[in-house]
């Protein structure tokens, strides 16, 4: 497959990286509004400034959507256009009305959301080896350190769209490998808002699904960088440290991954199981109704 990356953010480096590295996929050209160090790291590959200069020139099989979210419908649209299959980045897009939009009749299924957590080497261990028959509670931590203690976000940060937006994807993706979310009732978000730029930088969504207990909480204010799953089943106590790459139960350490970092293992997962694991169409409705609370 021939595939082409729109957006040289910082997230990139791990899409070139898992795509170099895949012998399924070719990378064939580069995109982003400037040149940058990136690109200049891989002089072989043909770089263009307008994504869709990119699209007719190179005439790829896929592209890779790495731009901000409020760009994204666009540049699906004009993929699809194309005969280009778009792989898009979380979130689909910054608001409701345009994220809601992709599941219209005409775009419903024509893409593939890129929710890489889920192809984390721990989710992919405990899928495998520690199927659950009851679940009592599912307990999410994800912290990120973009803010201040007093809750102020980093200016360079506000572009992530806020604790939610950036986050909520990241945390419903393995969310919906342990329980189907079209089971959660009792819906509850809520934040606490940076008031220089409007923003949260600490999000909690409290639900239930049917006797299972579900929390998500989302902190930028920690100054930490982790992402762990608490879980209790079946009697046990488990913990997925998705920033550790590893499985802890009842405080015994079931697995670790420590050979790579977490991020270009997830996107190299991605690719090298894609098309396993990308939900439903109406599966991924039911994440996004979700994360724009509707």
């Amino acid at each position: 497959m021939t595939i082409v990356l729109i957006g040289l953010g910082r997230i990139a480096r791990y899409h070139i990286a898992a795509l170099t590295a895949t012998p399924l996929y070719c990378l064939c050209g580069l995109c982003d509004l400037h040149r940058t160090p990136l690109a200049d790291a891989y002089p072989d590959l043909p770089f263009f400034t307008d994504y869709t200069a990119l699209l007719d020139a190179l005439h790829p099989d896929a592209a890779v959507i790495a731009t901000p979210p409020a760009t994204h419908l666009d540049v699906v649209e004009s993929c699809l256009k194309r005969g280009v299959l778009p792989m898009v980045e979380k979130p689909l897009a910054e608001t409701a009305e345009e994220g809601l939009r992709f599941f219209a009749p005409d775009l419903r299924g024509r893409y593939v959301p890129m929710h890489h957590t889920a192809y984390g080497e721990e989710m992919l261990w405990f899928a495998a080896h520690c199927p659950l028959r009851h679940i009592e509670s599912v307990r999410m931590v994800l912290e990120d350190p973009y803010a201040t203690p007093d809750g102020r976000i980093d200016p360079a940060r506000y572009g992530l769209g806020g604790s939610w937006m950036d986050s909520a994807p990241n945390a419903l993706a393995p969310l919906m490998q342990l329980l189907p979310l079209s089971s959660l009732s009792d819906i509850r978000l809520d934040h606490r808002t940076d008031p220089q730029c409007g923003l949260p930088y600490s999000s909690r969504l409290t639900a239930r699904a049917g006797e299972t207990e579900v929390e998500i909480a989302v902190h930028w204010e920690t100054g930490r960088n982790s992402k762990q799953t608490f879980i209790e089943a079946d009697g046990h106590h488990y913990v997925l440290h998705h920033s550790d790459q590893a499985v802890w139960c009842d405080g015994e350490r079931l697995f670790a991954f420590d050979r790579q970092e977490r991020l270009l293992r997830q996107y190299s997962n991605f690719y090298r199981l894609y098309p396993e694991g990308v939900p439903a169409p109406e599966e991924l409705e039911q994440m996004y109704q979700i994360i724009y609370h509707q």
